[in-house]
């Protein structure tokens, strides 16, 4: 999958997760090399480098 949309939570793996003022922020990676940063408010999504978005 390599859209804006969240990644397949089974496909994730938990990289670091961190306490911050705003609340937890969590770094997964996902199976097919994307990285998600999740917050209590915000998901965001970066492709690995060189692969094209669909």
């Amino acid at each position: 999958m390599h859209s804006r949309d969240p990644h397949d939570p089974f496909a994730l793996t938990l990289v670091s997760s961190h306490r911050t003022s705003e609340g937890l922020v969590s770094y997964l990676r996902c199976a097919c090399g994307a990285w998600e940063v999740r917050t209590s408010r915000l998901v965001a999504t970066a492709s690995p480098t060189g692969m094209r978005p669909r």
